[in-house]
């Protein structure tokens, strides 16, 4: 009993983080690139470079563009453009 209690508590502490990978965050500004690594619905059609402005419903709204390249901030921390 305790050894399959042990795998289970493993178990869903390896899948945890993977089902919350796919998730935009509120308020945090991402690289459309980011967005398509999380593998967001749609971020496939968003400029890579472009940055994008997380809703509260999930949904994305453009709020600017990368002239160089657009750079992944951290896992919760707003992406940034590289200026050169």
């Amino acid at each position: 009993m305790v050894k399959i209690l042990s795998i289970f508590i493993a178990t869903l502490a390896a899948v945890s983080p993977v089902a919350q990978a796919g998730a935009c965050k509120d308020g945090i500004v991402n690289c459309g690139s980011t967005l398509q690594k999380l593998r967001i619905p749609g971020a496939e059609k968003l400029n890579s470079k472009g940055l994008y402005f997380c809703n509260p419903d999930g949904s994305v709204t453009e709020s600017g563009s990368c002239k160089y390249k657009c750079v992944d901030g951290g896992d919760g921390k707003r992406d940034l453009c590289l200026l050169k």
